[in-house]
């Protein structure tokens, strides 16, 4: 999907505060699960649960629920 803001990308395991933002994680959604996928800060589901949703259709309306827009960072074709 092309996004709009685009997604913020945390690599947990390549930095040094990793394991404090792990715990964080934990207490605020109740899972340790990686990857997490959080939309509207809300976390979403297990990477099969996403692949459903976005799948079904949902996700993109979960994300522009949340006030993304889908499909809005394409880049344009030339015209000839």
């Amino acid at each position: 999907m092309y996004l709009k803001p685009a997604p913020t990308i945390i690599d947990l395991d390549q930095r040094e505060d990793g394991p404090i933002i792990t715990s964080m994680l934990k207490r605020l959604t109740g899972t340790v699960e990686l990857p997490l996928l959080l939309v509207g800060g809300k976390p979403v589901g297990t990477v099969e649960e996403v692949k459903a949703l976005a799948a079904s259709g949902e996700l993109k309306q979960m994300i522009s629920e949340a006030g993304g827009v889908v499909d809005g960072a394409k880049k344009k074709g030339r015209r000839k």
